[in-house]
């Protein structure tokens, strides 16, 4: 091969590997970060909005497997109102869940709250998925779900 082509190559390759460097920065995850009682409080009781809060736990299968679901919902409605957030009752804190999260790129928000979210929230079940509409919960949504009922209830939910 010629200087121009093994040049014009190089040049190609640092492209992509440039590409590759920001395709992995916007789909890198979130960060699971510690939230306080009066923020997570905040959050679910805002009389502003509706809201889907799941809470679970690296330890748990069926919330891992439910993971995916709720993430492929949030990216197919989010733009829509579907407002999501997963609360983490981890004991060993938010470093528990966050390798779940980076592999499966989980794009909504997650929070560690910690176990005392089982108490305060009536948490009698994980994977348990509470519905919060005008500050107030309406629903909990004990056990997995499948992406099919998932969709179903948050298009009623959301009036999507």
């Amino acid at each position: 091969m010629n200087r121009i082509v093994l040049r014009q190559i190089h040049v190609i390759s640092l492209l992509v590997v440039a590409l590759l460097s920001i395709y992995d920065d916007a789909t890198a995850g979130v960060t699971v970060e510690k939230i306080s009682e009066a923020a997570l409080d905040e959050l679910i009781y805002s009389d502003q909005k509706k809201l889907v809060v799941t809470f679970m736990a690296a330890w748990c299968g069926p919330c891992i497997d439910e993971l995916p679901a709720l993430n492929k919902l949030h990216q197919k409605y989010s733009a829509k109102g579907f407002n999501l957030i997963g609360i983490s009752i981890d004991l060993e804190g938010p470093q528990a869940m966050q390798p779940i999260i980076d592999k499966l790129k989980i794009g909504f928000p997650v929070y560690w709250y910690g176990e005392t979210a089982i108490q305060k929230y009536s948490v009698f079940v994980i994977p348990m998925i509470i519905w919060v509409k005008d500050g107030r919960i309406v629903e909990r949504l004990p056990g997995r779900r499948s992406e099919r009922e998932l969709d179903k209830k948050i298009r009623k939910f959301f009036d999507l």
